[in-house]
């Protein structure tokens, strides 16, 4: 509990961790509604109320059965930084280290601090990530308990989402679940923003399911499957072992960062774009497509080096998307190469520094 008085301003009274303290006594919610009605309303104060435990917050503080409910004047929901504000935080990474920092520790500042920008990612791995007793090795199982009452069914949810099993129909046939019963949790991860639900463009349904938050996609994806060998210290073979994993990893966390620096205006177009999504069909995919009323642009993301016919496959595969008139626009992202109308990551770099 914290107490500010200015004689110039409103005092302000500010609780964090508020929801730890709604698990030990859930009156303090009457008691705090009471003091609010009779009190701390008629005066000239200032209360607020944080907290890191997101359904705790949002059900018993901010739901309509919350003895709190209808008194809030604000409320701001904190989320991971952007990778602009991210990479700042390992500043002696070029681009593709903080790229490769990025889809292993998110944008949570307390788990970007645990990497070391000495070293290089993978060292980080190693040592921050696989190693028992170290904060990022058991954080995705603490996530879960403190969020939810049933982190086991949740946790196997999420694991089978990670494996590759996206749609609906899929993950139930893994889990076990009926559809019924798997949408209700599936919409619970969704409010956590530990999952996110993709359609492809100029489609209704068809959607997939992905892990939407980075570190706990990396952490579901090598930490939990491999964690019997990292507790006996195996941690060095199981990132040789995972190399190749790893390397198509980081080219999935850089195609979903190329859509948000696009969205965000970091990267510049001739256009401002009003949606950023992707497209597919069967085997074919484009990995960006942005549009706004007169324009689309078309976009192939490659973590290695691009090759002079990616340009040319660009332009065929885009020949399936239907954009009405509008005029098309193409690129190419990639670390290098001879791709025409290539972005490379010394452009990135610069745009996300500039940014």
């Amino acid at each position: 509990l914290r107490y500010y008085w200015d004689e110039a301003e409103k005092p302000c009274v500010v609780i964090d961790e508020f929801g730890y303290l709604v698990e030990v006594d859930a009156g303090v919610l009457s008691d705090l509604q009471r003091a609010w009605d009779e009190h701390l309303s008629k005066k000239p104060s200032f209360l607020v109320l944080c907290g890191s435990m997101v359904s705790t917050i949002e059900v018993h503080v901010l739901g309509r059965r919350s003895p709190l409910y209808g008194r809030r004047t604000g409320s701001w929901e904190i989320r991971p930084l952007d990778f602009k504000w991210a990479r700042e935080l390992v500043p002696s990474y070029g681009f593709e280290d903080a790229v490769k920092a990025w889809a292993v520790a998110g944008g949570v500042p307390l788990y970007l601090k645990e990497l070391d920008d000495r070293k290089t990612p993978e060292e980080n791995i190693v040592e921050a990530v696989f190693s028992v007793g170290r904060l990022l090795f058991d954080e995705g199982y603490l996530l879960l308990r403190e969020e939810l009452r049933e982190p086991s069914t949740y946790l196997t949810v999420l694991k089978y989402i990670a494996l590759g099993y996206a749609s609906v129909g899929k993950l139930s046939s893994a889990t076990g679940m009926d559809k019924g019963n798997l949408m209700k949790y599936l919409h619970v991860l969704e409010a956590l923003r530990l999952v996110k639900h993709v359609v492809p463009y100029g489609q209704r349904r068809k959607g997939v399911y992905a892990i939407a938050d980075n570190y706990m996609w990396f952490w579901l994806k090598f930490v939990l499957p491999n964690r019997g060998e990292l507790e006996l210290g195996m941690a060095e073979e199981v990132l040789r072992r995972e190399w190749a994993r790893l390397e198509e990893h980081y080219g999935l966390v850089f195609e979903e960062l190329i859509r948000q620096l696009i969205a965000s205006g970091a990267v510049k177009l001739p256009f401002k774009p009003k949606y950023v999504g992707q497209w597919w069909r069967g085997d074919a995919q484009i990995d960006v497509v942005a549009l706004d009323e007169g324009n689309a642009l078309f976009a192939e993301v490659k973590w290695g080096k691009a090759e002079r016919g990616d340009y040319e496959k660009l332009v065929e595969a885009s020949q399936k998307v239907d954009v009405g008139a509008r005029r098309r626009h193409y690129l190419i992202f990639a670390k290098g190469g001879s791709a025409e109308n290539l972005v490379d990551f010394d452009e990135l770099d610069k745009a996300t520094r500039q940014w």
